[in-house]
């Protein structure tokens, strides 16, 4: 891998949203990285322990570089952001105070590869401010001859990546969908009696840690719990619906209907939902011939589902995926798994859909890797909640001591 230098640049909160302005007489406050050997990809995750430089540059936008200080030994350096708890940390809104008071924070991170005699430039956009850090989007990337001023890089990604630049300012605008209407997931089926919570949370933990190379949590939704009844109905007829329709009760009484379609046990499944849905246990076989018509269909064991959810997103390839570790109960048999599935994708410059599967796949490797530490056994597969019911229904599963 060939040295990356990785520079956080402090400005005013303004470059990106639509109604604030940065004053052009303002510095640009530029502090080199130091300790972040990571590959570069299309997200960078810096949490505020990790803000720590061993250089400062203060640069004039008309005439160049104006001081340059070398840390040594490096310096940690404050953001100025509500998170930020390090009261140790060298304060930079006392040198340069800010229209606000609060003075610079950071607003772009940008990566330096050198490689014979030129640069690779990484812009990346401030995306997201979570109590587990910052986050990084890339915007824009460009090839320039060594000795080219920062701040004029700065200024041709801005430009050159604009509306990614005012898209990654929008939270709600930041994700786009590879496969729309398609569950992609891999499975591994816990084959002893694990808890699934203690699972889940030493997942979570081995995230936050970076033990995961090149997955970062997804900040703001790092975990998430679910609990559920479902009633379902497999569908025997016509083929080309063939899977099963479920029944999810929802809080308020409501039902959200989920229909997956698939021949058999795959990566690959057709999903889709009605939400909202208000209608009698009763009343669901009708439900569904409404939907689908001339469908045959047979109903299978009342089950519970309680699910743990680690979210984590590539920083290699912008694609979002949770580990999902569930529980599910059906006429005293059990079926614990981790679900590995793809959700979405950021829209960061440079993705696309061709590394999401691999991505999926390298993260099952990971995490088979993490089970295999803490000595817990699982199968790798596609084993579907339908496979699972239609063995309860059978009674070819046994009863579960636990």
């Amino acid at each position: 891998m060939s040295s990356v230098r990785r520079w956080l640049l402090f400005d005013e909160i303004g470059q990106g949203f639509k109604s604030l302005q940065v004053s052009a007489s303002r510095p640009l406050v530029a502090v080199r990285l130091s300790g972040a050997e990571r590959p570069v990809g299309t997200t960078e995750w810096l949490t505020y322990d990790e803000v720590v430089g061993d250089r400062l540059h203060v640069w004039n936008r008309a005439t160049g570089l104006e001081h340059e200080e070398v840390c040594e030994p490096a310096e940690a350096f404050h953001t100025q952001l509500p998170f930020d708890l390090r009261a140790e940390a060298r304060d930079l809104a006392r040198d340069f105070p800010g229209s606000t008071g609060r003075g610079p924070v950071p607003v772009l991170l940008v990566t330096e590869r050198r490689q014979n005699g030129t640069v690779e430039h990484a812009v990346f956009s401030c995306s997201r401010i979570r109590e587990s850090g910052m986050l990084f989007s890339r915007i824009w990337v460009g090839t320039h001859p060594t000795g080219r001023p920062l701040p004029a890089v700065v200024s041709q990604a801005c430009e050159e990546g604009k509306s990614l630049h005012e898209r990654f300012s929008d939270e709600s605008a930041q994700y786009r969908q590879f496969e729309e209407g398609v569950e992609i997931e891999l499975k591994f089926t816990l084959l002893d009696d694990p808890h699934p919570w203690v699972i889940a949370s030493d997942l979570a933990r081995a995230v936050q840690r970076r033990e995961l190379e090149g997955f970062i949590p997804d900040l703001g939704t790092e975990l998430q719990r679910w609990s559920y009844e479902q009633d379902t109905f497999e569908i025997l007829s016509p083929a080309d619906k063939a899977g099963y329709v479920a029944f999810m009760r929802y809080y308020d009484g409501t039902y959200i209907v989920k229909y997956k379609f698939f021949e058999q046990d795959t990566l690959r499944r057709i999903e889709r939902f009605d939400e909202g849905v208000v209608l009698e246990p009763e009343g669901f076989a009708d439900y569904i011939r409404s939907a689908i018509k001339d469908a045959e269909i047979r109903a299978l064991p009342h089950m519970t589902r309680t699910r743990f959810d680690v979210n984590v997103e590539s920083a290699l390839t912008g694609h979002f995926f949770g580990l999902e570790v569930d529980e599910v109960r059906a006429e005293g048999r059990v079926l614990r798994q981790l679900e590995i599935e793809y959700h979405k994708s950021r829209a960061c410059h440079g993705v696309t859909g061709e590394t999401m599967e691999p991505e999926l796949f390298r993260l099952g490797q990971e995490a088979d890797r993490l089970l295999a530490d803490w000595g817990v056994r699982a199968e790798l597969g596609y084993l579907s909640k339908l496979s699972f019911l239609k063995e309860v229904a059978a009674g070819t599963m046994a009863p579960t001591a636990s």
